[in-house]
C-alpha cells in the first residue's frame, strides 16, 4: 500500500477524536502491529487521490467501527457497573417519593409495599379572629415568653394609640419571627376580620407532658396580650406519620425516612391501597451504548449510501459487510428490542431493550463465543485494520504470492493512528 500523509494533517487540522475511556497495553498494540503485517503481505499496491470527502469518509468509517466495538465490550461484562447501577422505584411518586443513598443495597429488598396511614403534622395555633381596622382597645407596653423544645424566649412589643387589630398583630408576629426559632408567624383574614396564625417548622409529637413543640405565657396578669389574640389556640396538635413496610407498622416524627441507611423516602399523602417500591437496575447508561451502537451501525450505513464505496476494482462493499451481519442474526437482535426496517438501518423498541438490558440477558449477543459478536469482531477489523479498502483506488499490482515478505515500512497509510486513541 501506498504511505501518503494528507489523512494525517487531515485529522491533526480537521477532526478532533473521540475521548473514550479506553487504555492500551504493549501487547494491544503488538496485536493491532501484527495483524497489519499480516494483511499487508496479501496486499495490492495501488494508487489513491484524497480528496476532503475521502479523507472524512476514511477516519468516519474507522470511527464508527470502533464505537461499535466498544459498545460490544461494554455488554459483554456482566459484573460491569453498565448493569450494577440502582434505581429507586415507586408505582406513585405523587403518594411517596425517594432516592438511594449508598450502593450498598445490604439485606434491602427489591420489592416493598408501603401503606400511608398518616403524615407527620406540625402543630398549629390560631388566634381569635378581630375586626381588623378596630383599634386595638388597651395601648401599651406587653411582654410575654415562647417556650420552645430548644428554650424559652422573653418578647415584648409596644402598642401605641391608633394601632389597629391589624396593626398589633403584624407588631406581634415580626417579634415572634425574629425571636423564636422553629416558630412561623403570619396574619390570615377572613372577610373583614384577621387573625395571628404560628406554625412549628418541626413534625412529630414531642415526648413531654403537653405534647406540644411551643406555647405562650403571659407575663402579667392585667395586661394579657396572649388571651387577648388568641396566641395559645392550638388548632391542630403535633403528630407522627404512621405508616406500614411489608405489613408492619412504624411510626416516624417526619414525613422523611430512611430505611437501613440505605433508602430515604419522603411521604406526601397518605394511602388507599398499598403502594409498591423498591428498587430496579438503572438502564439509563446501558441504554446509551445500544443508541451508540445503534448510531455507529446506522452511521456506516448511511456511508455506504454517499456514493464513496462505488464497485471498482480492489475495492470492498461496506454496505454487504456490514449488513449481512444484522440479516444472518435478524431473529436474535428482534429478540433483544433491535430491528432492521426497509432502508437497512437498526431501529430500537425501548420497551423490549429496556426489560431485556434489566434482566441482563441484553448481552447474550455480545458473549466472547456467541456468534454475532464473531461476526461483528470480523467486519471491525477490517475496517479498522484498511477502512481505505472501502474508497475508490487503482489498483497498480498485486504482491508476489510465492514470496509473501514483511514489509513493515510500508502498512497501510491509516497505520500512524495506531500512537493515538484510535488504535
Amino acid at each position: 500500500m501506498i504511505t501518503n500523509t494528507n489523512v494525517y494533517n487531515h485529522l491533526s487540522t480537521t477532526l478532533v477524536p473521540k475521548k473514550r475511556n479506553v487504555s492500551h497495553n504493549s501487547s494491544d498494540l503488538k496485536a493491532v502491529y501484527t495483524s497489519m503485517a499480516k494483511y499487508n503481505k496479501s496486499s495490492p499496491l495501488f494508487l489513491l487521490k484524497l480528496s476532503e470527502s475521502k479523507q472524512s469518509f476514511i477516519i468516519n468509517a474507522k470511527e464508527a467501527a470502533l464505537t461499535l466495538k466498544y459498545a460490544g465490550d461494554a455488554f459483554r461484562a456482566n459484573d460491569d457497573t453498565l448493569y450494577n447501577k440502582k434505581l429507586f422505584f415507586t408505582e406513585n411518586r405523587e403518594t411517596v417519593s425517594g432516592n438511594l443513598t449508598s450502593s450498598e443495597l445490604g439485606d434491602l429488598p427489591d420489592n416493598i409495599s408501603l401503606e400511608i396511614e398518616s403524615l407527620a403534622g406540625e402543630q398549629i395555633n390560631t388566634g381569635n379572629y378581630m375586626r381588623a381596622d378596630d383599634f386595638y382597645p388597651f395601648p401599651g407596653k406587653y411582654s410575654f415568653s415562647a417556650h420552645t423544645l430548644s428554650g424559652t424566649a422573653e418578647l415584648s412589643v409596644d402598642i401605641s394609640p391608633g394601632d389597629t387589630n391589624l396593626n398589633v398583630q403584624k407588631k406581634v408576629a415580626a417579634v415572634i419571627n425574629e425571636n423564636v426559632p422553629g416558630v412561623n408567624a403570619s396574619i390570615i383574614t377572613s372577610g373583614n376580620d384577621s387573625a395571628l396564625m404560628t406554625s412549628s417548622v418541626e413534625t412529630g409529637r414531642p415526648q413531654n407532658e403537653d405534647g406540644l413543640i411551643f406555647s405562650f405565657e403571659s407575663n402579667s396578669d392585667t395586661r394579657d396580650m396572649v388571651s387577648m389574640l388568641g396566641l395559645s389556640n392550638v388548632s391542630s396538635m403535633p403528630s407522627n406519620s404512621v405508616f406500614k413496610l411489608n405489613g408492619s407498622t412504624h411510626s416516624s416524627a417526619s414525613n422523611h425516612i430512611a430505611i437501613n441507611h440505605v433508602l430515604e423516602l419522603d411521604f406526601h399523602k397518605t394511602t388507599d391501597a398499598p403502594v409498591r417500591i423498591g428498587i430496579v437496575p438503572d438502564t439509563s447508561q446501558a441504554m446509551e451504548q445500544v443508541d451508540a451502537f445503534i448510531d455507529a451501525y446506522n452511521t456506516l450505513i448511511d456511508m455506504s449510501n454517499s456514493g464513496q464505496t462505488e464497485s471498482k476494482i480492489g475495492s470492498r462493499n461496506l454496505a454487504k459487510d456490514i449488513s449481512v451481519i444484522t440479516s444472518r442474526h435478524s431473529s436474535s437482535l428482534s429478540a433483544l428490542g433491535i430491528e432492521t426496517d426497509e432502508q437497512g438501518y437498526l431501529v430500537k423498541n425501548e420497551d423490549i431493550v429496556s426489560e431485556k438490558l434489566k434482566d441482563k440477558s441484553f448481552n447474550s449477543l455480545f458473549t466472547e463465543n456467541a456468534s454475532f459478536m464473531s461476526d461483528l469482531t470480523k467486519a471491525i477489523d477490517r475496517l479498522t485494520i484498511d477502512p481505505i479498502a472501502y474508497v475508490n483506488k487503482l489498483i497498480v499490482t498485486y504482491p508476489n504470492k510465492a514470496n509473501k515478505f514483511d514489509t513493515p515500512y510500508t502498512q497501510s497509510m491509516y497505520s500512524g493512528l495506531i500512537y493515538n486513541n484510535y488504535a
